[in-house]
């Protein structure tokens, strides 16, 4: 099977010991029901709550690569960065064989589902995953399609309170914003997870403020934003990072968290 990085990926047999170094994927083999395969995890992989009992082979920054390789594994699963690309040698030297996923749309999340679990002959389990969900976000969307466009909140979405990094266009948590009934404003003003001015965030004055970490308070607090919409209106939300930011099978119960947050009161 081909991956995420062009690379042509040959398993000679079912993958019996499995190593995850993403949440997202970890999340998706548990859902598949193949968690009795997955041998390790990174110390970011916190659900569900019987993937904290599997092997930690460290951090996406820091792997532990003798771990790794003493698991035996006959998969490795990675998502695409260049710290994880960079850090894959060890893996070619050994002859184990790795699968880079790396979705950026919501119909790219089921399509990567989809591919995993053909990849770990699962495929039944992740055609019922799929249609499970794909049912979900359809309905979801009908009841969203019921928002007139004037009521669609300006959103903007804060990852760091000092930085200034939000996410625009090309990312699917930019595309959830928009399934959920709201206008992303970082959208407009470029692609791919990148920092803005304060003078720039001043400009946008968007009506909501989405933290994907919890530092409301910290937000609320900022002397210079005190003229923000979202401030004086009070309409500055954590969320719960995990369910809207992995791409990964809980992406229907990010979309609704969304939801409830553009819709409240």
């Amino acid at each position: 099977m081909t991956d995420a990085a062009g690379r042509e990926v040959t398993l000679e047999a079912r993958p019996e010991r499995i190593v995850s170094l993403m949440p997202s994927l970890t999340e998706i083999v548990f859902a598949l029901e193949a968690d009795e395969r997955l041998v390790g995890v990174t110390s970011y992989c916190d659900y569900p709550e019987a993937a904290k009992e599997k092997e930690d082979v460290g951090d996406l920054f820091n792997l532990n690569t003798e771990k790794i390789l003493s698991l035996e594994p006959d998969l490795v699963l990675v998502g695409k960065s260049e710290t994880l690309q960079d850090s894959m040698e060890f893996l070619e030297e050994a002859g184990v064989p790795y699968f880079v996923v790396d979705p950026q749309t919501l119909d790219e999340i089921e399509e990567s589902i989809l591919t995993v679990a053909e990849l770990i002959d699962a495929k039944e389990e992740g055609e019922a995953l799929v249609t499970q969900l794909r049912a979900d976000r359809a309905a979801f969307e009908e009841k969203v399609a019921a928002i007139p466009a004037e009521e669609r909140p300006n959103v903007f979405v804060l990852l760091d309170t000092e930085a200034l990094y939000t996410v625009g266009d090309g990312e699917y948590l930019s595309e959830m914003i928009t399934v959920a009934g709201g206008n992303n404003v970082a959208a407009e003003i470029g692609a791919g997870y990148f920092q803005i001015s304060e003078e720039k965030l001043l400009e946008i004055d968007p009506d909501i403020i989405i933290n994907t970490f919890p530092m409301r308070d910290q937000v609320m607090a900022k002397e210079a934003w005190q003229d923000l919409s979202a401030i004086k209106n009070k309409r500055v939300y954590d969320v719960e990072s995990n369910a809207v930011s992995r791409p990964g099978p809980r992406y229907v119960q990010g979309l609704e968290e969304f939801y409830k947050v553009f819709t409240a009161k």
